[in-house]
C-alpha cells in the first residue's frame, strides 16, 4: 500500500534515491495515485522530506497495447475496472461504442460475459486479451453471451477486455416513457405499485441536480423509474431504492435488471430505520414518507446536512406536512412547484385532454 511504501521512505533516510515498482499502468487504477498524494503531489505531503523530485516512468499500458494489437483507434475508447472495484459496466456498453476494462481473477472474463448478457447486451462484440506483451500471449473474441458460456478458470488471471457496441446510444434524457417499467398487475388488472409518471419524473430529477458521482436515496421507490433515472444518471455513484412493500421490492428487482443497473441497491424496510447503514447521500427524492416525513429528512441531514432533497405530495394533508417540515428545518434554499399534467387522448375524431392528479414538488437544500 502507498502508506507502506511511504513508512520505508520514511524511516531509512540513509538513503536517498528510491525506486518503487507499481503493477499495471502508473495512470490507470493505479496505487500511484494515492503515493503521489501523500508526497505532496497533488495532495498534502505526508513524507518527512520535503527536499527530492518524482519521476514517474510508465510502462506501455494494456489499454494502448491491446488497441494497438487489434489495429483499433482508441481516443474514444472509455475506460473501466472491476479489478478490486466495482463499476455500472452495462451502463457504460450501452452508452458507448468501445469499452476497455480491467478483469479481475479467473472468473473476471466470464462475469463479464454473465453481467453483459443479463443486462440484455449479450450480443456485442468482446475482444480478450490475456498476458499481453508475454510469450504466451492470446487474443480471442466473440460475443458476451458466448464468454458467458466458459468456465471459470479458462481466462488466465492477467486479461483485460475491449467491448465493442455498435448499437450504442450516447443520448441521456431523463424522463423515459412509462412504458418502459415493468408494472404489478392485481387480479382485478389494476396496477398496484405506484410510479412517479414521466413528466413529473422527468421535473424531479432536473430539481435534484444529480451528477456521475452523486449518492443517491430514492425514498418509497415503488417500481424504481426514478431509482432507474437516478442510475443512468449517477454512473460513478450509487443509488439505494428504498421500500417497504415485498411485492414492489420484487418489481424493484425486476425493473433493476431490465435496465442493467448494476450502480443500484434494492433496500426493504421503512425509512428512515431502512437508511441507518447507508453511505451519506448527496441527492435524495422522497416520492412516499408514509407518515414519516420529518424523521426522513432528519436522517438525511445527519448523515450529510448539505443534501438536496425533492419530495412530491399530491393529497393536501401531505402539502402541508411538507410545508411545516420545511420550515421547521430552516433549510437555505427552498421552492415549491405546483405541476399539472394533461394528455391527450383520441375521442371519434376528436382529441380531449386527460388531466392527471395535480402534483406538488418540494426542493429543498442548504447550499
Amino acid at each position: 500500500s502507498a502508506e507502506k511504501i511511504l513508512a520505508v521512505i520514511n524511516d531509512n533516510p540513509q538513503f536517498s534515491r528510491f525506486c518503487i515498482l507499481m503493477s499495471g499502468d502508473t495512470g490507470f487504477y493505479s496505487g500511484t495515485k494515492k503515493l503521489l498524494q501523500l508526497m505532496g503531489i497533488g495532495g498534502e505531503c505526508a513524507c518527512k522530506y520535503k527536499d527530492y523530485s518524482v519521476n514517474v516512468i510508465p510502462g506501455i499500458s494494456s489499454f494502448s497495447y491491446m488497441c494497438s494489437r487489434l489495429g483499433i483507434s482508441y481516443e474514444d475508447v472509455v475506460l473501466a475496472s472491476l479489478h478490486g472495484r466495482e463499476c455500472n459496466l452495462a451502463d457504460a456498453v450501452r452508452q458507448n461504442e468501445k469499452v476497455f476494462v480491467l478483469s479481475a481473477g479467473s472468473d473476471g472474463i466470464v462475469k463479464i460475459g454473465k453481467r453483459l448478457e443479463a443486462a440484455g447486451l449479450g450480443d456485442v462484440t468482446v475482444y480478450v486479451g490475456e498476458r499481453l506483451s508475454y510469450d504466451d500471449e492470446k487474443i480471442v473474441s466473440g460475443s458476451a453471451a458466448e464468454f458467458a458460456k466458459c468456465s471459470d478458470g479458462d481466462f488466465d488471471s492477467l486479461s483485460v477486455a475491449l467491448i465493442i457496441n455498435e448499437n450504442s446510444k450516447k443520448a441521456r434524457v431523463h424522463g423515459l416513457p412509462d412504458e418502459a417499467f415493468l408494472r404489478n398487475m392485481g387480479e382485478d388488472g389494476e396496477k398496484v405499485v405506484p410510479m412517479t409518471k414521466m413528466e413529473v419524473r422527468a421535473v424531479s430529477l432536473s430539481k435534484l441536480g444529480i451528477n456521475a458521482d452523486s449518492i443517491c436515496y430514492d425514498v418509497g421507490a415503488g417500481t424504481g423509474s426514478v431509482s432507474i433515472e437516478m442510475a443512468r444518471i449517477a454512473t460513478r455513484g450509487h443509488v439505494y431504492a428504498i421500500e417497504c412493500k415485498k411485492n414492489a421490492a420484487e418489481l424493484l428487482r425486476k425493473n433493476m435488471a431490465a435496465f442493467g443497473a448494476e450502480n443500484m441497491t434494492v433496500v426493504e424496510g421503512f425509512a428512515p430505520d431502512a437508511m441507518e447503514g447507508l453511505p451519506a447521500p448527496t441527492h435524495v427524492f422522497i416520492g412516499g414518507s408514509t407518515g414519516n416525513a420529518r424523521d426522513i429528512v432528519a436522517s438525511v441531514l445527519k448523515k450529510n446536512p448539505g443534501a438536496v432533497i425533492v419530495a412530491t405530495a399530491i393529497a393536501l394533508e401531505s402539502v402541508s406536512e411538507w410545508i411545516k417540515v420545511m420550515e421547521d428545518f430552516g433549510f437555505e434554499n427552498t421552492e415549491i412547484v405546483s405541476m399539472t399534467v394533461a394528455r391527450g387522448k383520441k375521442a371519434g375524431n376528436y382529441h380531449l385532454m386527460s388531466g392527471q392528479n395535480p402534483i406538488y414538488i418540494f426542493t429543498m437544500g442548504n447550499n
